[in-house]
């Protein structure tokens, strides 16, 4: 029966009544003055049962309600693992901050952060949880435990750790120390060539973690975390999509364990996933709802490669249905998340009811957020660049049925200020197949544009696809032994029947992609009429070839153990990137070993010259690479991942420019390295190294050299030195000073990270589609 007391002082001591088990009491207040009486201040106040310390590792979720500054209160949610009873663990579980204000104070105060509340509330009981002082107040002993600035928030997450503790556990095992802990950018990638996955796990200080990727359970023998690839700080495990063994996707399943002094803590479980596009529909960027049996479904799709590719990243249900539906989730969702979509997703065993409904759920959030899939443009011929009269026949489909097409196809040649037309105002619709040709000699690009959409939906993707022609040439563009004629592939005909010569152009030429170099030994050059241009994407050299009086226009040439030489009057024309020269092969050539015995010589122009292939090749032989004249080089004996078996000898003459050197690049291996510098070149650069491997390696000769004390003291990593200036140019030539190595040494690994970066993006350029829509070319 209620009563009612006079409180006579400012302080009032309440008790619960002893019994085993939580008691919630109702303290109303209320003050009266002359007969007249405030209103009723109401005051659930709960006195918890205090279990006894248990065994083993346990694992809780709980929730708590803050008021928020803005006025906007929120639901912070939290994980908590306890070990033998004490807070092991306390993680984010999902909280989501509705303002900028009450988002600021959460992660500028970094209130889940290292330092927050779960480094004050490691260790503790639900009792010292109970105690601890995180009331928001002007007094500071009333919110010591808080992290300073983030009062309320801090506050909750306390809350939200009582209710946990006082919760069923989700899980319960036998670990004796803390598990270790995931954290990702990301929990779903696309099944890319280049994409990974690194995963940082940490765990308690002295604790060595163990994992494993194909589901079994870590022991002592199992890998250790590495070392991030790109930030270095973290340690963890990159995971790859490996597309070329897993074409359809897959999903990892990262098993870790923590062990230390004999102990070993419970396994932790991470699924990441590497996914195709869903090949029936698009998706739309952002988060969209949907509700089915009871059960809301949250989901987000976003575009990880920033290509118009939308994925399925994120998916979330009711708080109630997360925790109900926890033993199963994980596994349910790295399913869809595979597939993405529910299309052909099993349900889990021995939850088939549950599934269904949760997937079900999934379906009316998918369906909010769906579009048409991305059209499909097909072209036939399919190749890098086209003849500038041939023709092509275009082909636009969409796997969405019911879907409408429309185009656009535009000139480069009829563009204003470089820009694309809206699509909207000039789009057609699409009802049988294109025939598309150029209509100019001068040459240029086809941007092909599609999209489709069902009904009142939205567009899809745009699909593009550009089509490019040559120039056309002139029906005497070509000279060979006297004779005209009127296409390359006739001149090289005509070169190769009579064994040797030169072709003189007599008009700019733009090689397609099927055209080839000649066969056998030969020159190029212009005409003399005009220096003409020659211009090319990726070409291999089938014999020695020479380029005098040209504008050299040619991306990159594949030696393929052939001399390749540079005469002293080729221009290059202005670019981003040097033009590249490769003594050896392609990567991706049909024999990626090879043996002879190549001369590069380059005396103008701006070149970047290999004495290998590419990557994954070797060349078995000795390569020369000689410079002077007025060219300007980047140089570099040995490729990424590349090996020459053999000497590779570099000559730097008077008046050429060194802008780089690098014996051997990351993993790039010569058997032995020589640099020859000759009078006064000029070092236009920073990097001038024999190795970036480790040891030094090859002979720097500077006998012959009137280098400056500053330029030579810019070659490192040689293993020799010829007539160095002085003792102590040697020295630092051989052995950089101890203060700088640290500093040099974390420069070349940046260098090498962006380099392997920069290899991965170029040789992986063939696995993305078209560039999206741009207004700007």
């Amino acid at each position: 029966m209620p009563l009612k007391k006079k409180l006579n002082q400012p302080t009032l001591s309440l008790n619960g009544n002893g019994n085993d088990a939580d008691e919630t009491i109702s303290l109303k207040l209320a003050a009266q003055k002359d007969g007249k009486w405030s209103k009723v201040l109401e005051i659930p106040l709960t006195f918890v049962k205090i279990p006894p310390l248990d065994t083993g590792t346990k694992v809780y979720t709980g929730q708590a309600e803050c008021k928020g500054n803005e006025g906007k209160p929120y639901t912070v949610k939290v994980r908590v693992t306890t070990v033998n009873g004490r807070i092991a663990l306390l993680e984010d579980n999902g909280t989501e901050i509705p303002g900028t204000i009450d988002e600021s104070f959460w992660l500028g105060g970094d209130v889940m952060g290292p330092s927050g509340m779960p480094e004050k509330l490691k260790g503790k009981t639900l009792e010292e949880v109970l105690k601890a002082r995180t009331t928001p107040s002007e007094k500071e002993e009333e919110k010591v435990d808080a992290i300073s600035g983030a009062t309320l928030s801090s506050d909750a997450v306390k809350y939200a750790v009582i209710d946990a503790l006082r919760s069923k556990p989700l899980r319960e095992g036998t670990g004796e120390i803390a598990p270790p802990t995931f954290q990702s950018t990301r929990q779903v990638a696309p099944n890319g060539k280049i994409n990974s996955i690194f995963v940082t796990m940490k765990a308690p200080e002295g604790a060595v973690i163990h994992y494993t990727t194909d589901g079994s359970e870590p022991t002592e023998d199992s890998p250790t975390p590495s070392k991030d690839p790109i930030f270095h700080e973290d340690s963890g495990a990159e995971l790859k999509a490996e597309r070329e063994t897993y074409a359809d996707g897959r999903v990892i399943l990262l098993k870790a364990a923590a062990f230390q002094d004999g102990k070993r803590s419970e396994t932790v479980t991470g699924r990441y996933v590497f996914a195709n596009p869903n090949p029936k529909h698009s998706y739309e960027l952002g988060q969209f709802s949907g509700k089915a049996d009871g059960i809301t479904a949250r989901v987000e799709f976003e575009s990880p490669n920033f290509d118009q590719k939308y994925y399925l990243t994120k998916i979330r249900l009711d708080d109630a249905s997360e925790k109900a539906y926890a033993a199963f989730l994980p596994e349910l969702f790295s399913q869809i998340y595979l597939k993405q979509g529910v299309e052909g997703v099993t349900p889990i065993s021995g939850h088939e009811e549950e599934s269904r409904k949760v997937l079900a759920a999934v379906q009316a959030a998918l369906q909010e957020g769906s579009v048409a899939a991305e059209p499909v443009i097909t072209v036939t011929p399919k190749q890098g660049n086209y003849g500038n009269d041939e023709k092509v026949t275009v082909e636009i489909t969409c796997a969405t049925d019911g879907a409408e097409i429309y185009y656009v196809v535009e000139n480069s040649n009829d563009l204003t200020n470089g820009k694309l037309s809206d699509f909207e105002k000039h789009k057609v619709l699409y009802e049988k197949t294109l025939t598309l040709t150029m209509e100019n000699p001068k040459g240029g690009t086809l941007y092909i544009r599609a999209a489709a959409k069902v009904g009142e939906k939205n567009w899809s993707p745009t699909a593009r696809k550009d089509l490019t022609f040559v120039k056309a040439v002139g029906a005497e563009a070509f000279e060979v032994n006297g004779s005209k004629y009127g296409t390359w592939k006739e001149a090289v005909s005509a070169l190769e029947e009579a064994g040797s010569g030169e072709i003189i152009l007599r008009d700019d030429v733009e090689l397609q992609e099927k055209d080839a170099f000649p066969s056998v030994s030969c020159a190029i050059r212009s005409g003399n009429e005009r220096k003409c241009k020659i211009k090319g994407g990726v070409m291999e050299a089938k014999a020695d070839i020479t380029f005098e009086n040209v504008v050299y226009d040619v991306n990159r040439i594949h030696g393929n153990g052939h001399s390749v030489t540079i005469g002293a009057d080729v221009e290059t024309p202005f670019s981003f990137t040097k033009r590249a020269i490769f003594a050896g092969t392609a990567h991706d050539a049909e024999e990626k070993e090879i043996t002879a015995n190549p001369v590069l010589s380059v005396e103008s122009g701006k070149f970047a010259l290999y004495g290998s292939g590419s990557s994954g090749t070797t060349l078995k032989g000795n390569v020369e690479i000689k410079v002077k004249g007025t060219a300007d080089v980047e140089i570099a004996g040995a490729y990424m991942n590349s090996t020459v078996d053999g000497k590779v000898t570099v000559s730097v003459e008077d008046g050429a420019v060194l802008s780089e050197f690098l014996g051997e690049l990351s993993k790039g291996s010569v058997q032995a390295l020589e640099l020859v510098m000759t009078g006064s070149p000029k070092l236009d650069g920073r990097t001038f190294r024999g190795t970036v491997n480790g040891t030094p390696k090859g002979t720097l000769d500077l006998r012959q050299a009137s280098l400056s004390p500053e330029q030579v003291e810019k070659f490192k990593d040689f293993a020799e030195v010829l007539k160095a200036d002085s003792p102590a140019a040697e020295e630092t030539l051989t052995k950089p000073d101890e203060e700088t190595v640290t500093v040099e040494k974390e420069k070349e690994e940046a260098a090498e990270e962006a380099a392997v970066i920069a290899k991965m993006i170029a040789e992986a350029v063939s696995d993305f589609s078209d560039p999206g829509e741009s207004d700007l070319l």
